[in-house]
């Protein structure tokens, strides 16, 4: 069974098709579309964006996802224009879904309104090789992201990140087309 399919439960037959689709393959799938990027206002949400090689701020980038499943989770590689922001997400906890990026992980619960999936940040920590150090609240980057149905096979995504005495340090938003899943 499919990694979401799994995590949501009796939730799976409520989410809107496109959605449902996009997440229910049980091999590689691919996406395509344009995305707006926003990176925060302050001279150092900008420079944590650059340090972090986050994608650039762009009214349209050219934007491809690639979900590719494993035994243990899937692999998110999101390619904005020219820059690359690779996640592996995987079950954790009761029924959480964790994503992790670099050293980050965040744990999420995953909800479905409407048809849309919304992804609910429980916590965040660091990883250092076995060592997971959880980050108070206060200090914590706080990830809001959903995913809601645009037509057949097609998504709409938003995503922003923000840290708590920073403010936003990433936003992406746009549609993007299903390409193909190798079911």
């Amino acid at each position: 069974m499919a990694l979401y399919a799994r995590l949501l439960g009796a939730s799976w037959p409520q989410l809107a098709e496109p959605v449902r689709f996009a997440h229910a393959a049980r091999s590689t799938m691919h996406a395509r579309g344009r995305f707006r990027i926003e990176h925060g206002r302050s001279h150092l949400a900008r420079f944590l964006a650059r340090l972090l090689r986050l994608p650039r701020a762009s009214e349209a980038a050219e934007t491809r996802l690639v979900i590719t499943p494993h035994a243990d989770g899937e692999l998110w590689r999101r390619t904005f224009d020219d820059r690359c922001l690779d996640t592996r997400q995987y079950q954790a906890g009761a029924g959480e879904l964790a994503e992790r990026f670099g050293v980050l992980e965040f744990r999420f619960r995953l909800e479905v309104a409407e048809g849309s999936l919304l992804f609910r940040q429980l916590e965040a920590a660091f990883l250092l090789g076995s060592i997971r150090l959880p980050l108070p609240a206060a200090w914590a980057p706080k990830v809001d992201a959903r995913e809601d149905p645009a037509g057949p096979h097609r998504i709409k995504v938003d995503v922003r990140i923000a840290l708590p005495a920073l403010g936003p340090v990433l936003t992406y938003d746009g549609i993007i087309d299903i390409e193909d899943t190798h079911a």
